[in-house]
């Protein structure tokens, strides 16, 4: 079976499409089904294609996956929510878990107001509600965003769009490692505080001294790179691995983050990986294309490996009669 990926954007799951328990205190609307999606009618019909496209589909994993990034947001929430979200989550994730079919499958129609807004809207027949409601019934408003890849099987030349819903809070992913940092410290006295600061220090010295400029963009100022962790902070099992150099990449920030958020992985030889969730516009704005050669340093194989494997965003492995309705 040969897939063709042909493009991909995101949306950020608003207010207004929530289910009503999860709508905030600022809101006076009741909940609705269809997804608001963005201004141009004729970038989202090329894409969406209605007539041509046989489905739309999830995977019961990406559910349990979004349910478990968003463990802290429900047990702690960051927003005003219409009711206790936290009370709600243990139920959640025993539904999702006992969701009877790997693959959720639903067919959506638009619609485009006069304010020029672009929904897609639900039809309402078969299975389509009760699939995409397992969806509908996790996902928090602001916090999630939607992803879709279209793409295309070649040997039949049928189209289909992957959605994945996802957990994203912009301010937690862009200070979640600097908090873990000073949590740590706080818990810790102030000869341990310095001794973690100047190895802190010493693995930013040591991995600009073997890479001294982004590998993208060539810049060498040290005051614009980042010491990117490969296999991130909060996770490694020892000192040895959060200090180690070659637990490393220096970027600029952009690139950090698209490296952070799972866009963009690197095999062990530095051929560029970029997830198929990257819309080709961002990647031709970025210069950047699948199988580009980057200069990493050598001996940051198995962190390679665990960003390949725990970070990046891949597609699910998908085969020919995974896609039979």
């Amino acid at each position: 079976m040969r897939l063709k990926r042909i493009d991909a954007f995101d949306i950020n799951f608003v207010d207004s499409a929530c289910r009503k328990e999860f709508k905030l205190d600022s809101s006076t609307g009741q909940g609705e089904s269809r997804i608001y999606i963005g201004h141009d009618e004729e970038k989202y019909d090329e894409f969406f294609e209605f007539d041509n496209i046989e489905y739309i589909f999830t995977d019961k994993k990406d559910l349990i996956s979004y349910l478990n990034d968003a463990y802290e947001e429900y047990m702690f929430p960051s927003q005003s929510y219409r009711s206790n979200i936290t009370l709600m989550y243990e139920d959640l994730k025993n539904e999702v878990e006992n969701i009877s079919s790997e693959r959720l499958v639903y067919k959506f129609t638009k619609t485009f107001d006069n304010q020029n807004r672009y929904y897609l809207v639900l039809i309402s027949e078969g299975d389509n509600r009760k699939n995409y409601n397992c969806i509908r019934n996790i996902a928090l408003p602001r916090v999630t965003k939607y992803c879709f890849i279209k793409f295309e099987d070649l040997d039949s030349g049928k189209k289909y769009i992957y959605m994945r819903p996802i957990f994203f809070n912009d301010l937690k992913a862009a200070q979640m490692e600097e908090e873990i940092i000073n949590i740590a410290e706080e818990k810790e006295n102030s000869s341990t505080k310095r001794v973690r600061r100047l190895k802190q220090n010493a693995y930013r010295t040591a991995l600009l001294e073997k890479m001294p400029f982004c590998p993208f963009t060539m810049v060498a100022d040290d005051r614009l790179l980042v010491a990117c962790h490969i296999k991130p902070f909060a996770v490694c099992d020892s000192d040895d691995e959060r200090y180690d150099p070659k637990n490393g990449i220096t970027m600029t920030p952009t690139f950090h983050t698209l490296f952070d958020l799972g866009f963009i992985s690197f095999e062990d030889d530095g051929t560029l990986l970029i997830s198929p969730f990257l819309s080709n516009i961002t990647k031709k704005r970025l210069n950047i294309k699948d199988g580009d050669k980057i200069r990493l340093q050598s001996g940051s194989g198995k962190y390679l490996e665990y960003h390949r494997n725990n970070i990046f965003c891949k597609m699910p492995n998908i085969s020919a009669e995974d896609l039979v309705d």
